[in-house]
């Protein structure tokens, strides 16, 4: 049960700059999954959230990068009484901590796997992540634009972050995945 911020900052080139890509929230989601008190899997989403990837193929470059920006008061777990706990200052205090943000520092190619690593601000702490991605594909769209997929996943521990209501040791972890769709600028 926990928010994430996610990037996609994937792909990249040897070129000195990259291109631009704006995310399509319409097409992307942000899915977190955790255990509920050791009984069963607790998956929920965040749907509001922004970001920018910055890519050229086929190889890394210090250009790659990824901006991610959720808005924590998005959190849907399919319950509202759950979701208006879990944005209380037990969970996300989203009074206090209204979105979480992951920015890429680093965009690693190889072949067809992805890692991005970079740092990950929720609940006001900022932590080291890395992001295990890969490229879904890549083309034109029907409107004329170009759009480009990504599959992100990465773990982390709640309390880490400070978000430390204890709901038993196997709800410690929390899974986040990535499914970015974006538009060529």
């Amino acid at each position: 049960m926990i928010g994430c911020v996610l990037s996609a900052g994937l792909l990249t080139s040897t070129a000195a700059t990259a291109d631009k890509y704006e995310i399509d929230l319409s097409h992307s989601f942000i899915e977190f999954g955790t255990m509920h008190l050791g009984f069963s899997i607790l998956k929920g989403r965040f749907n509001k959230f922004s970001g920018e990837v910055n890519f050229n193929e086929p190889s890394s470059s210090d250009a790659d990068s990824t901006t991610i920006e959720i808005d924590m008061t998005s959190v849907d777990s399919n319950w509202a009484a759950r979701d208006k706990h879990l944005r209380s200052a037990d969970f996300f205090d989203v009074d206090k901590y209204p979105t979480a943000k992951f920015v890429s520092k680093e965009v690693k190619v190889d072949s067809d796997k992805i890692t991005i690593i970079g740092d990950f601000t929720l609940h006001g702490t900022t932590k080291s992540i890395t992001i295990d991605a890969s490229k879904i594909a890549d083309g034109k769209d029907p409107w004329g634009g170009f759009r480009v997929g990504f599959k992100g996943d990465f773990s982390f521990n709640r309390s880490d972050f400070g978000v430390s209501k204890n709901l038993g040791p196997k709800s410690e972890k929390v899974d986040i995945s990535l499914y970015i769709e974006a538009v060529k600028k």
